[in-house]
């Protein structure tokens, strides 16, 4: 695949506004040169989400989220740098150019586009047949009986494909595709030496990637014949345990709530859409695999699995709950009444309410677990409470808090009418998971020297002229990690030069660069934070002092181990103690001038 050229990078970068691009998340309203709202990326109620226009960057002073905003597309789309780049290359009319490639890998684009093309245009065709054609009158007549109207079958782009063998063929070479192009994209078959439509008098569900690009085609029968759905083939473009029915329409919304809905069938997702409920999409008609929920958790980590009630749904409940487990994702159960279906609830009189009432009770993945292990273990007999003790004991092992473990242990030990002692062993279950009582993982704790380098940092962008006196005498050696030594090496070459006076430019930063991990922050910071006038110098001898303890520790680590000379005997060096006491009358008069407050004469 070729790159994109780093010129339409920058192209795209100068043609986006930031605040258009934040707003469908989140509220912005004008604080000094910035924007400040509440957090896109967690729950908070006081703002705390900070955007700057100019610069085209975002942080969070909550949770520490930031970027620019191609990161922040990533992150809020589940889209990779490219597809960022491209979405809002789209969005604002910008065509990008591509580095140079090979032979090969221009003919791989080519081909690829080729087939992207050809499967969309057949979803025109399917539409259209279905829309126009007296052929088609049946399957109309299919999706108004479920109830489904023409704004949803619109919007999924719903099709019927001619009971004629090649009729899509056809259309195809009007439109100068070649048979072995519509055989790659898994739209014909072979036999006897010819080509005929796969699909044949069926229902067409087109088959979207989150991009919402046709990929491939789920196809249903309107009478008893078999089979009753038929799948596209595996091919270059679709692989069916890789996709997740409906996820290109659901996307939006699913960032939007920050939580989706899995069901099982592709009408449980057009009638929850229908119903106003767009955050749903549905596995590939197969079990919901592995590959199927990391691509739902781009978007959201706060999964609602509804599944039909019946045995099949139950038994692909368990089997999701397992792989939604290992991901480490928040899982929750939406119990469906008793031979009931998310479509025939959602299209039911105040069906989405009905479904929404469900989804806000639904249990979490332990409590469902639980339930589910105290309702089949046959609690009425002393050997079925055995059967749930030992069960019980696995099951909470996989609690993520104490506090839901405990108020799970409660229940369990209300239910089998526990002695204290059998709670004990229930509570010697497996460590709990490294992560938040939401199901998040924890954000890595600074050290106090890594804050005090990014404050140090920031103040340099809001003081460029004063910084040049501080950053001209110091060294990669005065910060802790390679992230801040790279923010500093990129700040320190611009400054010292004393080539832009008015600051940074953050989005001229190498994309390679790990300085971009925080120069948001320290951009923001450095426009939002007011700092005395003494905090500057006081920030430099402090970062200062600090890289003498660790020089000191250091030598003095040698020293005790015998790999520095302290003293060679009469005539000898004494260059490692020597070595030391400079250090440590240095360290001493740094921390005399912190403590005094005076850096006048510095």
């Amino acid at each position: 695949m070729a790159l994109i050229a780093q010129s339409s990078i920058q192209a795209v970068l100068d043609a986006c506004d930031m605040l258009e691009v934040v707003a469908p998340y989140t509220t912005l309203k004008k604080s000094g040169a910035n924007y400040m709202g509440r957090c896109p990326f967690h729950g908070e109620k006081t703002p705390s989400f900070s955007v700057d226009p100019a610069q085209k960057l975002y942080y969070c002073f909550g949770c520490g989220e930031g970027g620019n905003v191609f990161t922040f597309m990533e992150k809020k789309e589940g889209l990779d740098f490219a597809d960022a780049v491209r979405t809002l290359g789209d969005k604002y009319g910008v065509t990008l150019q591509y580095e140079e490639s090979s032979p090969e890998q221009e003919h791989r684009r080519e081909k690829r586009d080729r087939l992207l093309a050809l499967l969309d245009q057949a979803a025109v065709y399917y539409s259209r047949f279905m829309t126009e054609s007296d052929s088609a009158a049946g399957a109309r007549d299919y999706l108004k009986s479920r109830g489904f109207l023409d704004p949803v079958i619109g919007e999924y782009r719903l099709g019927f494909a001619p009971a004629a063998g090649t009729s899509l063929l056809k259309a195809a070479a009007a439109k100068g595709y070649e048979p072995d192009e519509l055989m790659a994209a898994g739209l014909v078959l072979e036999r006897d030496g010819r080509a005929y439509d796969r699909f044949r008098g069926r229902l067409m569900f087109p088959f979207t990637d989150h991009r919402g690009r046709v990929l491939g085609f789920g196809a249903r029968v309107l009478d008893e014949s078999k089979p009753k759905y038929l799948n596209s083939p595996d091919s270059d473009l679709y692989h069916k345990t890789n996709l997740v029915f409906g996820l290109g329409n659901a996307r939006a919304a699913i960032t939007k709530e920050d939580r989706v809905f899995i069901v099982e069938g592709y009408t449980d997702v057009l009638a929850l859409h229908q119903a106003g409920i767009a955050n749903a999409v549905a596995s590939m008609g197969t079990a919901l695999t592995e590959q199927q929920l990391r691509e739902i958790s781009r978007f959201t980590r706060n999964v609602f699995l509804a599944f039909d009630a019946d045995t099949a749904g139950q038994k692909a409940m368990l089997r999701a709950l397992e792989l939604a487990k290992r991901l480490n994702l928040s899982v929750r159960v939406v119990q469906m009444p008793q031979g009931r279906d998310p479509a025939d609830l959602a299209l039911a009189a105040d069906g989405a309410k009905a479904f929404i009432d469900l989804a806000d009770r639904a249990p979490s993945l332990l409590e469902y677990q639980v339930q589910s292990t105290l309702s089949a273990s046959g609690l009425e007999t002393s050997q079925g409470r055995v059967r749930a003790f030992s069960a019980l004991k696995q099951v909470l092992s996989g609690a993520s808090s104490t506090i839901e473990r405990d108020e799970q242990l409660r229940i369990i030990a209300d239910r089998l009418r526990l002695s204290q002692e059998n709670v004990a062993y229930l509570m010697e279950s497996a460590p709990l998971n490294d992560k938040d009582e939401d199901g998040g993982t924890r954000q890595r704790v600074l050290s106090h020297e890594e804050i005090a380098e990014r404050s140090f940092l920031s103040m340099c962008l809001a003081n460029p002229g004063e910084a040049r006196r501080y950053l001209q005498l110091m060294t990669d050696a005065h910060f802790t990690t390679e992230t801040n030594r790279s923010a500093f090496g990129w700040i320190k070459e611009r400054l010292v030069a004393g080539t832009d006076e008015s600051g940074i430019d953050a989005a001229r930063v190498p994309m390679d660069s790990k300085a971009r991990e925080i120069f948001p922050e320290l951009v923001i910071r450095s426009k939002t934070e007011e700092s005395a006038p003494e905090a500057l110098p006081e920030y430099y001898f402090r970062l200062c002092e600090s890289e003498l303890s660790r020089r000191i520790n250091e030598l003095k680590s040698r020293i005790s181990n015998g790999t520095e000379k302290v003293d060679a005997g009469e005539g000898g060096s004494d260059a490692g103690l020597t070595e030391l006491y400079r250090l440590e009358s240095r360290r001493r008069e740094i921390l005399k001038l912190i403590q005094s407050g005076s850096y006048e004469t510095t």
